[in-house]
């Protein structure tokens, strides 16, 4: 999601806006254990639970490193 806090400042097919972001999260509300509520993220962990766990972790982390990078820098 676009944020000051999460360091992204533009939107794309994979990072919304807040609003639509919120929009989509809202309506998925009650229906599974794991909310992907934002279309692009729904296709993305239809790929990425193909994956076992440990290579999700490790991706999951090195965004956060990469993050983190951006935002010391």
């Amino acid at each position: 999601m676009v944020s000051e806090v999460a360091a992204i400042e533009r939107s794309s097919l994979f990072i919304p806006l807040p609003d639509d972001y919120a929009r989509s999260a809202i309506r998925q509300i009650g229906y599974e254990a794991r909310c992907t509520p934002y279309w692009a993220h729904s296709l993305q962990w239809c790929f990425a639970r193909l994956l076992p766990e440990a290579v999700l972790d490790a991706w999951r982390l090195s965004i956060g490193i990469r993050r983190r990078e951006q935002v010391i820098t």
